[in-house]
């Protein structure tokens, strides 16, 4: 975004937001600019200062002190009161008449994070409208993501292999190793467990095989769990009628079933017009295929390291949507690359063990490596509903998918998908006039704002109808099919 675009998007929203700080800085250098910094260097996709507007005056250009002595400033924050030190691009620019100083702060290296504050050691991270100070536990996750995490393949203290492994699910699992790898066709189970990393050489079940393969992980752990509720409608005073809880515990494919049964009972089927048919039809208020890989994901890629061992994964569906939130940001790669670049494992171990492990129902955990995100926009534009939106805080990972239909169940049609259209359209005829565009250029190109050129982009790519290509370390460009 230009900084026009930026102003006028703190003014809409009425405060700063996880990618846009506005400092006032007419009478001075202002404060805490040295924790902003270290908050968006932490912070997936880095973020943008501005200096010379003032949130206490709904966002009016008030103009800087001395536009030199600012941005050499924060030049001189950037280099000398950050550990390690970062690089920001410093501009100026006019806005209404009045002179800003912008700086676009990027993302940090991992093998760099946490960056720090050197006057108080604290490192910071952004949340919508401010910097806070991370944990020494929530240092440690940045720390960890420097390298391959492993701490799958640790062995769980007191968990046994007969006592603490489900006995019928270990039998299915080493069949189903020796019916697929003709080097372990002809080996015992136990020694199929063994070089597979279920359990290690003594016999001790490791926290990759307990998960997959365990009778109640939780019993070592106790959050390694799933925390849901349900917000329904809210009455005729604003007060909620209700509040359900359920704690949801077992090996990964009993919470992943067990999920999917509570979402299904818990949000009613929506009745809603189907122009194309031209009947009224019946549809889960959320499809059940992206409800499924959403679940799955979280289960499969939640930080396990010791430092995130006391989060579990929650799940919270409202009359509006459904969040899912687990420990530990995307590992390896950008929100912006997900479903379009190969998969990066946080935990590899268990993400190659439940691909061979089934839920009740006899469907697999993990059917394919990194076709999970594809389907969950397929399933969402086939429903009607615009793309989900995938939110990466660093050290939580969040995936919403909005809701199909209104509580009631009266029918109606499905408005997201008469809104993406248009979005679509006009994307699909900006990519039809060159060979192939960046989503700001696709932006630029249709008038859209980025978050819609976003949501038409992974309609598209979800569809087959355009393709994806890296275009350097952090962009892509999209061209038609």
């Amino acid at each position: 975004m230009n900084v026009e675009e930026i102003v006028a998007v703190l003014r809409r929203e009425g405060s700063d937001n996880a990618r846009f700080e506005a400092k006032r800085a007419a009478s001075g250098f202002p404060e805490t600019v040295a924790e902003t910094l270290s908050a968006f260097a932490n912070t997936p996709g880095g973020g943008t200062v501005v200096f010379g507007v003032d949130e206490q005056d709904g966002f009016a250009i008030t103009g800087v002190y001395d536009v030199a002595a600012c941005q050499k400033a924060v030049a001189s924050l950037a280099r000398n009161a950050l550990e390690p030190p970062i690089t920001v691009s410093v501009a100026l620019e006019e806005v209404d008449g009045g002179k800003v100083v912008v700086v676009d702060v990027p993302e940090t290296d991992p093998d760099s994070k946490p960056v720090k504050v050197r006057r108080s050691g604290l490192a910071y991270l952004r949340q919508y409208g401010g910097d806070y100070p991370l944990s020494h536990q929530e240092e440690q996750a940045f720390v960890a993501q420097r390298r391959q995490p492993v701490f799958d393949e640790a062995s769980v203290t007191g968990a046994t292999l007969d006592a603490d492994l489900d006995a019928i699910a270990v039998s299915h699992y080493a069949a189903r190793r020796r019916a697929t790898s003709s080097a372990l066709a002809d080996a015992s189970d136990n020694e199929i467990l063994i070089r597979t990393g279920v359990v290690t050489p003594d016999g001790t079940p490791t926290l990759a095989g307990l998960l997959a393969l365990g009778v109640y992980p939780q019993q070592f752990i106790p959050n390694l769990g799933i925390q849901a509720s349900l917000l329904p409608a809210a009455d005729a005073h604003g007060t909620l009628r209700a509040l359900d809880l359920a704690s949801f515990t077992g090996s990964v494919p009993r919470m992943l079933g067990d999920v999917e049964a509570w979402v299904r009972r818990n949000t009613p089927t929506a009745v809603v017009e189907d122009p194309e048919a031209g009947r009224v039809v019946s549809r889960p208020a959320f499809p059940q295929l992206a409800v499924r890989e959403l679940v799955a994901n979280a289960l499969v890629h939640r930080d396990l390291g010791p430092y995130a061992l006391g989060a579990p994964i929650t799940l919270k569906v409202d009359t509006r949507q459904l969040l899912i939130s687990n420990p530990g940001g995307l590992y390896g790669l950008h929100v912006e690359a997900l479903g379009l670049t190969p998969s990066h494992l946080r935990n590899s171990r268990l993400a190659e063990i439940l691909q061979y492990v089934e839920t009740s129902d006899g469907t697999r955990v993990i059917e394919r490596l990194g076709t999970g995100i594809p389907a969950i926009r397929r399933a969402a534009v086939a429903a009607g509903m615009p793309p989900p939106v995938f939110i990466d805080q660093g050290i939580r990972f969040t995936a919403k998918l909005l809701r199909l239909a209104d509580p009631d169940g009266a029918p109606r049609s499905p408005a997201p998908r008469n809104s993406l259209k248009d979005q679509t359209a006009r994307v699909t005829a900006a990519l039809n006039a060159t060979e192939s565009a960046t989503s700001r250029q696709l932006q630029q190109a249709t008038g859209l704002t980025t978050r819609q050129v976003k949501y038409a982009l992974a309609t598209l790519v979800a569809a087959r109808s355009v393709t994806a290509e890296r275009a350097d370390g952090r962009s892509f460009r999209y061209k038609l099919a």
